[in-house]
């Protein structure tokens, strides 16, 4: 069996804890304080965890460069969000297609407002590719960033 890619942009913390904050912010918070917050809490978290994702996925069907995947996950992340907020059909097409998608698991009330004060959190889609492109970074041997003929 061959072994998963390796996929550190969408499993570590941050990222999941942003799958964490949107399904306890739709779940229970949306429901009990119905404010301004919780409203936007969770396109923050999409907009931060999708494009994270995204690559990931495309990590398990492609050999891109994870900047590659990063930017296609941000494009589809961008287009997908910008769409689902500024078109109630679009919004409520799109729900109809997770339903049997989510049965499975028990999720089977997908509601989508479309509501363009939510793009505010496109920037979110940024940092969530500064933040794959990071883990490049911190993932290098330390040993690999010192210049030849450097002193130890």
């Amino acid at each position: 069996m061959k072994p998963l890619p390796h996929m550190p942009e969408f499993l570590a913390p941050l990222p999941l804890a942003a799958v964490a904050l949107m399904a306890v912010n739709d779940r229970w918070l949306k429901p009990t304080f119905h404010n301004t917050l919780t409203g936007k809490l969770s396109d923050v978290a999409i907009c931060f965890f999708l494009p994270l994702y995204v690559s990931a996925l495309l990590a398990l069907v492609t050999r891109w460069p994870r900047s590659l995947r990063l930017g296609a996950g941000a494009a589809l992340t961008a287009v997908l969000f910008t769409a689902l907020k500024v078109s109630q059909p679009l919004a409520d097409l799109f729900c109809q297609w997770l339903r049997p998608l989510g049965a499975p698991l028990g999720l089977d009330s997908f509601r989508a407002v479309a509501d363009p004060t939510d793009l505010l959190t496109l920037p979110f889609i940024a940092v969530a590719v500064l933040y794959g492109r990071a883990t490049v970074l911190s993932r290098t041997p330390a040993a690999s960033l010192t210049p030849p003929g450097a002193l130890s």
